[in-house]
């Protein structure tokens, strides 16, 4: 499966899999998929990322008003599933803070077509 993932898609859906309860094996799987969504230095300068310390918890914010050109990312079945599954199974999303990130992600996985996100995508401001 491919998909065009903006900066804030990657960052957010980063997090989502970082968030995830697993056995080793697929937490070595997870870490696989985060190393190439991941943003590199370049690009976490461009878009001034920066890691906060929330009540013990870090969290990564970003300029919203900076951005990044989306890259494309090809993801085996089984990557696609895993990630598929992070998205489907989460239960913190903020339905207005979330929508311009996620929604594009949702139509990628659950509608019939199974599109590749567009490059055009919104972003959420921020982060979250």
């Amino acid at each position: 499966m491919k998909l065009m993932l903006d900066h804030t898609q990657r960052l957010n859906l980063h997090a989502l899999l970082g968030a995830q309860r697993a056995d080793v094996g697929s937490i070595r799987a997870i870490w696989s998929i985060q190393d190439r969504i991941a943003l590199d230095a370049d690009e976490e300068k461009a878009v001034e990322v920066k890691c906060e310390m929330v009540a013990g918890q870090e969290r990564v914010v970003w300029n919203p008003a900076l951005s990044v050109p989306a890259k494309e990312f090809e993801f085996s079945d089984p990557e696609a599933a895993r990630i598929k599954a992070a998205v489907q199974t989460w239960d913190s999303y903020g339905v207005n803070a979330d929508r311009r990130w996620l929604e594009p992600l949702i139509r990628a996985f659950f509608s019939e077509s199974n599109p590749s996100v567009p490059a055009s995508a919104p972003r959420t401001e921020g982060g979250g």
